[in-house]
């Protein structure tokens, strides 16, 4: 078996983030997700999220999240390259998240 070529290894990686390593269903009965290592989730149903952190900080309202917020079936959130959704709390609804 031969080895890769570092750009073989950097194709390998990008299209393993696209595949991801799996994902969750997170529904609101947790009461918080914490410890996540994950680049991006998809909202199932009008779902309200209260707490998003991306690399342990609070991005909760950069997102437009929080509050009285509710986003709608369909969004789809993604974090930049790089970073990671370490933790994120659903008070209704749910998300499907994707890890890294």
């Amino acid at each position: 078996m031969s080895k890769l070529s570092p750009g073989e290894v950097e194709s390998l990686n990008k299209l393993r983030k696209v595949v991801g390593n799996g994902c969750k269903n997170l529904v609101a009965s947790v009461s918080s997700y914490t410890g996540l290592g994950a680049y991006s989730f998809i909202v199932q149903e009008d779902t309200a999220i209260s707490l998003l952190k991306v690399n342990g900080t609070d991005v909760t309202s950069d997102y437009g999240l929080g509050g009285a917020v509710t986003v709608k079936g369909g969004a789809y959130f993604v974090v930049p390259e790089g970073s990671a959704i370490t933790d994120i709390t659903v008070d209704s609804g749910s998300v499907i998240i994707y890890n890294l």
